[in-house]
Order: structure tokens, then sequence, then C-alpha cells
């Protein structure tokens, strides 16, 4: 009996170091599961001309054929209230041998306004935007008109260039491939959809980065992207920086928005980045209880923990200074670095304290370490967010070796 006792406590106190703590920030958010709507997926049709949102990222909740070759749009969120990120994808055909030129108008869910320019493309990997004749924002930016030719061949228009997670997983095994690297799935979403997760490096000390809590954000995404590419490109400053850090990554941790096409949440109707005080929804639960075994189970020390999100401009969101924490001047250093070596940037670094419970502040409650929030502009151009990623890399990995 006394050996069970023993047994027992040694079984509970291992679970409880597995997992992430709680903690009481001064602004809670409710987080519990929200009812969503979710759009129907169908084909529309008149006269050859075909518009369909059958595929995953897709959004069009509603579609109205004003003539055979005008369209009316209806863009609806998956709850609200919501972020104003109302996302939209669709694609459009004709019958064989036939083109078109149509003119499409977006109408948004109530007030919301008009944020993503219109991504046109033929092929769903090579994207450009919708040239300014081609478009016109209503005064009240309520709504989009834009026209252009469809043919044949499917034409596909989006808010953002689509990014699905199967391309997150043909990425992130890509990345893993690397002799640094291995790939797993770590849990499960709501809806099924896997968790996933590539490390990097064998060293002692660990480097946390997570992205695409909401859906939209395509272009932190890219900046994520480019920063691991920099880790993981076999220079001789990788290399010494992978044997001494352990880069663990989870670069999609709300997979059910992005392949529903959801403006923010999750399938639990929540916005992900404000749960990270309880874990009532399961993709937070699973990733920061695999953080933090992982880490524990290691024997490691987290050393920076970076959540890569979009907004409407780039911005660093950080931790105050006023806070002690390890790793004090990593921020400030490496912003320092980022500044100097690109011409002509300017950092605009945004600190504050713990307020509500979004990951950068769990990080300070989880490893005593400062946490920021990695924003790229939805318009930002690809070269800078490439340009800017890699040298942001580069800056951390300078950083992180100086202060061993």
């Amino acid at each position: 009996m006394r050996a069970g006792l023993i047994g027992s406590a040694f079984f509970i106190s291992t679970v409880v170091l597995s997992q992430a703590t709680t903690y009481d920030f001064p602004n809670p958010i409710d987080t519990n599961n929200k009812e969503i709507s979710v759009q129907e997926k169908q084909t529309y049709e008149r006269n050859g001309l075909f518009v369909d949102n059958q595929f995953d990222g897709a959004r069009l909740n509603a579609l109205k054929f004003e003539n055979d070759s005008t369209i009316t749009i209806q863009i609806d969120p998956e709850n609200s209230p919501i972020n104003p990120s109302p996302w939209y994808a669709f694609r459009l055909w004709t019958n064989a041998g036939a083109q078109k030129k149509v003119t499409i108008t977006i109408d948004y869910y109530e007030s919301v306004k008009h944020r993503y320019w219109p991504k046109i493309s033929d092929d769903r990997r090579t994207w450009s935007k919708l040239t300014e004749s081609m478009v016109s924002v209503a005064k009240d930016t309520l709504s989009v008109t834009f026209s252009f030719t469809v043919k044949p061949d499917t034409t596909w228009i989006s808010a953002q260039p689509l990014e699905t997670s199967e391309d997150v997983r043909s990425w992130s095994k890509e990345i893993a491939s690397n002799k640094w690297g291995s790939f797993d799935v770590i849990g499960k979403s709501r809806m099924g959809r896997d968790l996933m997760h590539v490390k990097l490096g064998k060293g002692k000390k660990t480097v946390v980065l997570i992205s695409r809590q909401h859906p939209p954000e395509v272009t932190g995404y890219y900046a994520l992207k480019a920063f691991v590419s920099r880790l993981a490109d076999n220079s001789k400053l990788s290399k010494s920086f992978l044997k001494k850090y352990t880069v663990h990554i989870y670069p999609l941790l709300n997979p059910d928005g992005v392949d529903m096409g959801h403006w923010r949440h999750n399938t639990g109707g929540v916005d992900l980045n404000r749960d990270w005080a309880y874990y009532r929804q399961p993709e937070i639960k699973q990733i920061a209880n695999h953080i933090v075994r992982t880490v524990r189970e290691s024997n490691s020390e987290v050393a920076a923990g970076l959540d890569f999100h979009s907004t409407f401009y780039d911005v660093y969101y950080t931790t105050s200074r006023s806070l002690e924490t390890k790793y004090q001047s990593f921020t400030d250093d490496w912003l320092n670095y980022i500044e100097t070596n690109i011409e002509g940037y300017e950092i605009n670094d945004q600190p504050s304290g713990l307020r509500s419970p979004v990951s950068k502040g769990w990080f300070v409650t989880q490893f005593n370490i400062p946490g920021i929030t990695f924003e790229i502009g939805d318009d930002t151009p690809p070269d800078f967010i490439e340009k800017k990623g890699k040298i942001s890399a580069e800056g951390m990995m300078k950083v992180l070796l100086d202060s061993n």
C-alpha cells in the first residue's frame, strides 16, 4: 500500500511537471466554446460561368448572379464579435473554349470594412495583386468591386495567397529533411487535423517559434518560413547555433480555421491567441503542454519565444522592459541588430506588460523570458519579408550565441 502511494505521488508529480501552468492575467478573456456558422460548399453556374468554394481555404457564403457577367458575393465570419479580418477565397472558370469578362462585388458582414487587396492566380502557386485599374473600393470601404477575364482554366481569387494545412505540411517536411531536423505530429485539432511540429538542432537550450493562430495572417507565416530557412541553411553560423540550441517550430496552430476559410477563430469559435491562460481550446492545450513537456524532459532552458502574425503594418509587440526576466537584454540586442542590418529600416517596437492571455505573455509566465509577437504588414512586399525574416534569424542566432 505504501509503495502504491509513493508510485501514485510520483505519477501525479510527473504529470503536473509535464503540463503548462495556468496564470490569472489582469484582463481575462472567455475562451469557452462558442457556436460557429459553417459555410455551405457548392458550385454556382450561369450560362457557362462557374464559381465555387469547394476547396480548402475557401470563403464564400452566398452568391448572386446579377446578370451573365456581374456577380455579388457575400462574405461572413465564422461567428461574432470578431476581429475585422474579412477573408475571402473562391475560384472561377468557363465552359471549354470560352472566356468572359466578369465584374464581382464583395459585400462584407454588417459594417466590416474591406482589408485585403484581391490576389489572382492561374495555378494557386503564383499570385499577383489585381491592378488598381481593375479594383474599386467603395467610399465607405464596406465593399470592393473588381473586373477581370475568366478563362476555361481555373482562376483563383483570394484575400491572400492560399497556404493550407497541406501546403504547410509540405514545407515542414522539406525543412525537417535537413540533417538537423525532424517532423512529427503532436496532436489533433478539434476537427482532427494534424498539429505539426518541426525540430531543428541538437543543443541544450531551446527556442520556440509559432505561427498561424489567425488564418488570414499569411504574411506572418512567410516571415516564419524565411526565418527558419536561415536557421536551416547549413552556414557556419547556423551549424554553430544548432549545436548549442534546439528550435521547436509549430507552424500552424489553427489548421481547422485555415482550411475552413475562417476570419480569425478556430472551430470552437475562439481567438486562439487569447487562450494562453487556461488552455480551454485543444489546439493551445496540446501545443503548450508539448512545449513544456519537451523542455522539461530534455532538462533544457527556453531562451527565446517568437509568435509570427500579420497586421496592418510591420510591428514588434514586445515584453515591457520593466518586467525582470531571464535573457533580459535579448529583445533590445536583437531589434538593434535587425535595424542596423536593414538599410533605412526603423524598428516599430510596442512593448507592454502582462495584460491579456496572449502567447507573448505566456512565455513570461511559463519560462520567465521575454516573449515577442513578430507582426508583418498585410501588404509588406514579399522580397522585404524574405530579407527581414532571414536577417531576423541571423540576429537571433548571433545574439543568443554571444549570450552563451
